[in-house]
This record gives C-alpha cells, structure tokens and sequence, in this order.
C-alpha cells in the first residue's frame, strides 16, 4: 500500500478535506474503519491541522481514505455537550492562538480571559488580535484593561480596512501554524482577506443596532500562507466551556494576590482577611476579571468531578 502524508485542512461534521502539501492539492477524505475505532478508543477525533497518512488507492465514491493519525504537538479542546464532560478537540498542531476581539461594543473581558485560559492550558502562546481599529475613534478605552492583564499579553492592533497592522501581523505568522479565535462579527474574515490581499472568504454584515455579527465561518478551514506556516479559520463560538484551562497561569495577577489572603482557601467571595477583594475595592482590579476567575475555577472543580 502506497500512502501519501498530508494535514486535515478542512472538517464539517462527518466530511474531511485533506491538504497535501508536496503536491499543493487538497481531496476528499474518510477515515478507515480501524482508525475510527482507534480514536474512538482514545476519545477524541479528527480534526483541523491532523498530520494524517492516505491511502489513494482505496478511493471509494471519490474520497481517499485516511489511515493513520501522526501522534500531535498539540491540541485545543472544549467540553462535549452533555454529562460527562468529555473532551472536543478543535484544532491540533498549532504554534500559537491568534485570539480576536473588535474595538468596539462586541469588546468582552470574560470571552477574552476564557480563550487565554484554554491557550495556557494547551502551553501555547496567545497573541491578540484588536481588530476594527478604523471604528475606534478612542481605542484607550479598550486598551487599558488589556495592558493591564497579567501575565502581559502580545497585542496588534490591525484594520482590516485601512491596512494598521497587517504587515506586523503577516510578519508574526512566517513559518508559523496559528488558529484564530474569536466570536461572530469581530472581523475574522476581513482579517483573513487583508493578509491574503483577496476576498477569499465570504464576510457578512454586522448589525449597527446589536454591534453583533453573523457566523460567516462555518467549517475549520486551514489556509497556507506565503513564506509558509498556516493559518486555521475557526467558526465563532457562542459558547465556550473549557476541558484544558489553566486559571491560575491565565489570571496571574489574582494568583499573586490569593497568597495574600487570611485563608489558604479563599474563594474571594464574602470570606474575612481576602487580599484579593481588598484589591477590587481599592480599583487594583477589576471586578469582571475576577468574576471570570471564579466562574472559571467553578467550572473546572465541577468538570473534575464529572470525569469521576
């Protein structure tokens, strides 16, 4: 049997599309019944970025069947609807999350810390993206509470409109394999266009009334770049529930201030002696950051204990 190596560069459900890179081709895709088994066997299933191995000449109604999965570098995942709290990997083998966020009213601190969150857990870096910088006329107003997130975060600042920041960014992602997260209507799209200089990808409007977008991403596309590296297109997501988060690496700045605490165990709730309170009162934090952290730590002591 003759295979061929290539990356999954698109899913939607049940159908792949697989790139391979030495004949610049993509194709049609199913996996074997004995790898289906396999990843059923280890819970988890193919997915965007996947180093897999085709065998061509067992195509069966045009789709080439995919027999082996390349053990991965790395994975982000969610949790599986339902009980269990199973994980849902998304994209596997990228370098770094590109997460986005529009200047604007669709601006959200607790959507932000629970992507940082999941990129710590999978040890990758994040960068992120302000995106419609051409629509904020006072960008400070979004850009103090970033600056002021601990550990610091990489920001670029880009308009996909005027062109602020595109050659940064294309510089940041030579050689690179990136995913780009960020909810429906921050420009995710548009983005893409810019460092493409096409309209590759179909965008839609966003509503003036609700600052909000629609999902015009519908698959997790992988898209090669020009110097090499990729980039992977994921849809936005309306909800997000963590399966690898890391809180304490996300939210360095409260972890610092616990172990000022009176009680090794303070849930910086309504507990006496909270250094961590203490700080929101004084304005040294702010109040949404910490309801993210503890909403996020009540969702992983509630996930270990469906895994149980």
């Amino acid at each position: 049997m003759t295979t061929y190596q290539g990356i999954v560069c698109a899913q939607h459900r049940g159908a792949f599309r697989v790139w391979l890179p030495q004949e610049n081709l993509d194709l049609s895709a199913a996996p074997s019944g004995g790898l289906r088994r396999l990843l059923e066997q280890q819970q988890t299933a193919l997915v965007t970025g996947d180093r897999v191995a085709l065998d061509r000449a067992t195509d069966t109604g045009g789709a080439a069947r995919i027999v082996s999965m390349a053990p991965r570098t790395s994975v982000l995942s969610r949790v599986e609807a339902g009980r269990r709290g199973k994980p849902q990997p998304m994209v596997a083998n990228v370098d770094m999350a590109l997460i986005c966020t529009s200047l604007n009213d669709e601006f959200n601190p607790k959507r932000l810390d629970r992507y940082l969150a999941m990129s710590d857990g999978a040890g990758m870096p994040a960068v992120l993206l302000l995106t419609k910088a051409d629509l904020a006329p006072e960008p400070e107003k979004w850009l103090a509470p970033l600056r002021a997130l601990r550990p610091p975060r990489a920001m670029i600042i880009v308009s996909a409109h005027t062109g602020q920041g595109i050659d940064a960014l294309r510089s940041l992602l030579h050689g690179q394999r990136a995913v780009l997260l960020g909810s429906s209507g921050v420009g995710k799209s548009s983005l893409i266009n810019a460092l493409l200089d096409e309209q590759r990808l179909r965008t839609a409007h966003t509503s003036a009334y609700l600052d909000k977008g629609r999902h015009t991403t519908t698959t997790r596309e992988l898209i090669p770049l020009t110097g090499g590296g990729f980039l992977i297109d994921t849809p936005g997501m309306r909800e997000l529930k963590l399966y690898d988060s890391d809180a304490d690496a996300a939210f360095e700045d409260i972890t610092a201030l616990a172990a000022g605490c009176r009680f090794g165990d303070c849930q910086h709730g309504c507990e006496p002696g909270c250094a961590v309170r203490a700080a929101v009162e004084a304005g040294q934090l702010s109040a949404i950051r910490l309801d993210s952290y503890r909403k996020l730590r009540r969702e992983q002591a509630n996930l270990k204990q469906r895994r149980r």
